[in-house]
């Protein structure tokens, strides 16, 4: 079960760490994407915020729970460093993650928002300079 955890906490930090690429980009302008590819975006945000996000906070409960493998001293160091993953404060824990996440998901659908009017933008402006000659 450590492996897992830590693994889980692992793809969560890089997802979160992704989210706030294109958080980041976005609100630099260099974040472009079609309208079509966006929504498509959108709706996996969405349905991540919905229903994922939500499934994964209730599996927390249970992971909060000390893990029982007995008084030896492996036993006690492996019980430590799960509950250390799980909720250590140290800003990268499965469930400081999970909280960041759940706030960042509004923010990755603003910004892919930003993203489509962008990429709107430049498409208008190269259709109006289509055929135009210095």
């Amino acid at each position: 079960m450590t492996g897992s955890i830590g693994s889980a906490a692992a793809g969560l930090a890089a997802t979160n760490d992704a989210m706030q690429g294109i958080i980041s980009a976005a609100n630099s302008g260099g974040f472009q994407v079609t309208p079509e590819a966006g929504d498509e975006l959108i709706r996996v945000f969405r349905e991540f915020q919905d229903a994922a996000l939500l499934d994964i906070q209730r599996e927390l409960s249970n992971l909060k729970y000390r893990t029982p493998l007995g008084d030896s001293p492996a036993g006690q160091a492996i019980a430590d460093f799960n509950e250390q993953v799980v909720a250590g404060g140290d800003g990268r824990s499965y469930e400081e993650l999970i909280l960041q996440m759940k706030e960042r998901v509004p923010q990755v659908i603003e910004a892919i928002k930003k993203g489509i009017q962008s990429y709107r933008e430049v498409d208008e402006g190269n259709a109006g300079n289509v055929g135009v000659r210095d």
